[in-house]
């Protein structure tokens, strides 16, 4: 939309978001409700609003109308949970009961959401099943073997099993009355998948785990790492880059595509410098959307050693889990390899602009997140300035080191 043509309540909510990023909370809070004064449906802005008052409140709340999120989808072309023949689970009690999830939004927070999975398994259900991005599948089936992982690809048969399930039976007779069974031979194998499944009697996106599991459940605070690499992969990893060059390995990730955001929350390479000067390290790049000859050069230009995996880290999400879980710890811009490195119980830094997202609320009484035991917080005092940030972490990992 040309600017001259963006209506009064999205120019507010565009300057809130920009007084957001800048962490002046109290400000964009001011741009979001005259936003809604104007267009009480503006869901981009509920959406803000509600995000917003989670985070000044750590996530106390505005849980609730994180149903926002939904109405406020770029991705209007998405799954819509409202297609399912499933009654919506609005936290009542899974003790016996079969709750089919699926995911939703991105791989990090997938992997933040997760967190809650075994809180919900301890309540006793006789089922979970969840659809899952295909490249996750794996992981997932490994980390929780209790729980059926099916691919989101195949969401369709849950919108169609209650047809199948009542007109099966009923074509199959007529099938063998007309002797006409072998046509009827996909549906049947369709008819058996669902019939051994089971009908859900809930369900509900990943997101729903976090409205319904905060705050009785907090993950940082009940329980360590909840994702498992391959043991035996993880291992011949390590040993493949410690001959490479002896020291601590040190995974690092420090751009994020994000359109909104990125410009925030990157560091350029340039300002990790003192990081990367620390000696007895080897830097792994877990970076992604980064070309490698971008990286080649920095190196070569200023002499710093930082090896490049040999695969996609986008698409080998098996490897991303094996290289990442290999790693001694992992310093990490905000973007999904903190969730991924929380997740699986490496130790992690965590470097925050002043305008942080609103999933990392500042907490009391020394904790850091209300995700992941094993992710430490490094804030930006002043927006855009990382140089003390950087600083900070340098001087830490090089304390580690001695």
């Amino acid at each position: 939309m040309p600017e001259n043509q963006i209506e009064e309540w999205d120019r507010l909510h565009r300057f809130g978001y920009q007084r957001q990023l800048l962490g002046e909370w109290e400000s964009a809070k001011r741009y979001y409700e005259q936003a809604l004064v104007l267009k009480p449906d503006y869901a981009f802005a509920q959406l803000a609003l509600t995000q917003l008052r989670m985070m000044q409140t750590c996530f106390r709340e505005g849980r609730e109308l994180y149903e926002t999120r939904f109405a406020a989808r770029d991705d209007q072309g998405g799954f819509d949970w409202r297609q399912l023949p499933t009654p919506r689970w609005h936290g009542e009690s899974l003790k016996g009961k079969h709750l089919h999830l699926w995911v939703e939004q991105g791989f990090g927070d997938v992997i933040m959401y997760a967190g809650f999975l075994r809180w919900f398994l301890a309540q006793q259900p006789s089922r979970i099943t969840l659809s899952m991005f295909p490249k996750m599948m794996t992981l997932f089936a490994r980390s929780f073997p209790q729980i059926a992982i099916e691919s989101l690809q195949d969401i369709g048969h849950y919108a169609l099993s209650p047809a199948i399930l009542d007109t099966f039976p009923q074509l199959l007779k007529l099938a063998q009355q007309t002797g006409m069974e072998d046509d009827l031979e996909p549906m049947r194998r369709d008819y058996e998948r669902v019939r051994q499944r089971g009908k859900p009697d809930y369900a509900a996106p990943m997101g729903d785990l976090m409205v319904h599991g905060l705050p009785d459940f907090v993950p940082a605070q009940r329980q360590a790492a909840y994702l498992t690499a391959e043991p035996e992969r993880m291992v011949e990893t390590r040993k493949h880059l410690q001959q490479s060059g002896a020291g601590r390995l040190v995974g690092i990730s420090w751009h994020t595509p994000n359109v909104e955001s990125g410009s925030v929350r990157n560091i350029p390479l340039e300002q990790w410098i003192p990081i990367l000067s620390v000696s007895g390290c080897h830097f792994i790049a877990l970076q992604h959307n980064v070309l490698p000859l971008e990286i080649k050069n920095f190196c070569t230009e200023n002499r710093y050693n930082i090896t490049v995996p040999q695969f996609d880290v986008v698409q080998d999400t098996e490897g991303l889990v094996t290289l990442t879980a290999a790693m001694d710890e992992v310093i990490t811009i905000d973007n999904s390899n903190a969730h991924l490195a929380g997740a699986l119980g490496v130790p992690t830094t965590l470097l925050l602009p002043k305008g942080c997202d609103f999933r990392w609320p500042v907490l009391q009484d020394g904790v850091d997140t209300l995700w992941y035991s094993s992710v430490k917080v490094e804030r930006q005092e002043t927006p855009m300035d990382w140089f003390p940030v950087i600083q900070r972490v340098a001087g830490r990992l090089r304390r580690r080191i001695a």
